[in-house]
């Protein structure tokens, strides 16, 4: 009897772990106080991309403006981590602390300092280092697949087994490089057609699929990595246009970081959240960062941070007056996860 009592207490104690394990993987609250601001002390940088390097301690951001990655500390000092002539403007970055690497999405809008020789909208390029020492391991051109396209490699992720995916936002494709630094074309699809910048942030699922945004119409895609060809729309009743940077918090939550497209301003952190395996998702909690042009969010240590880039300046800006840029990109907190 005592013996049974046992058992049962302790098949109890279990459930209780597992359930307050799920609440506090749940638990994500955007706002609140004591929020920092860490503004990033060199001007002109515009960092389209955040990651959070936890051997060092330290953010990284790729420069839109001189294709660098920089290291970023808590007080927004900055030391250059990759100095690779390749990089024309950096996009997507990736932190791959188990194979360590640090992965950089390369591509050139006519904004950086340095121009790639086949011309603007040419440049496709993954970019492979040792995070370490920042050594170049790989690059990677992946515009050669599709070279009568215009392309501009944008967002990037890696699966369990270390492949990388690439989205292009002018080529209606998603690139897949493995650990060899060889590259295919994963998936390419008319739906990945629009206006202006289209397919954008993707991210990585441990179910076994991508989950990817299409900045253009504010659509959410769910592509499956064994049968990419049956990708479906994820079904969220709200098009969250500008969608930019896509961070997976939980299996269960997406915060989406959104700017501008198609006429809309949305200039916001959305956290959606889905039930049933991302066939649908709704949308949860919303926060508004105001003019600043946000572009991607990343966490560290159970905080939520955004990257103000105020990359429309740079991009707007007349050739004439993109050398006096002066602004200062910032990395808000803007929220935790408990």
């Amino acid at each position: 009897m005592k013996a049974g009592i046992k058992r049962h207490m302790l098949w109890f104690i279990v459930l209780a772990c597992i359930l307050s394990n799920q609440v506090m993987a749940e638990s994500i609250t955007l706002g609140g106080t004591q929020l920092k601001y860490i503004s990033i002390k060199k001007a002109a940088l515009y960092p389209e991309s955040l990651k959070y390097n936890p051997k060092t301690n330290k953010f990284l951001v790729g420069s839109f403006r001189d294709g660098g990655v920089y290291e970023i500390d808590q007080d927004g000092h900055y030391q250059r981590f990759i100095n690779d002539k390749r990089l024309i403007s950096t996009l997507g970055i990736w932190v791959d602390e188990q194979r360590n690497r640090l992965l950089a999405v390369s591509g050139d809008l006519g904004s950086s300092i340095k121009a790639y020789p086949k011309g603007i909208k040419k440049l496709a390029a993954l970019g492979i280092y040792d995070l370490s020492t920042g050594k170049a391991l790989h690059f990677v051109n992946l515009g050669d697949l599709l070279p009568q396209d215009p392309h501009l490699a944008n967002g990037l992720t890696i699966d369990s087994t270390g492949n990388a995916y690439v989205t292009d936002s002018f080529a209606p494709v998603i690139y897949k490089i493995n650990v060899k630094g060889e590259a295919s074309i994963f998936l390419q699809s008319d739906r990945f057609k629009g206006k202006g910048i289209n397919l954008n942030g993707i991210v990585f699922h441990p179910d076994g699929y991508l989950i990817a945004a299409m900045k253009s119409t504010g659509i959410l895609f769910k592509i499956p990595l064994t049968e990419p060809d049956s990708f479906s729309e994820i079904k969220l009743g709200k098009k969250l246009f500008g969608s930019d940077g896509v961070t997976l918090l939980n299996n269960n939550n997406l915060l989406i970081v959104a700017n501008r497209a198609s006429g809309v301003n949305n200039e916001k952190a959305f956290i959606i959240k889905s039930d049933d395996h991302w066939q649908t998702a709704a949308l949860v909690d919303e926060y508004p960062l105001g003019n600043v042009y946000p572009t991607t969010g990343v966490v560290r240590q159970g905080k939520i941070y955004v990257l103000h880039s105020s990359l429309n300046v740079l991009v707007k800006a007349k050739k004439e007056n993109k050398n006096n840029l002066t602004q200062r990109a910032t990395i808000q907190q803007i929220g935790t996860i408990e």
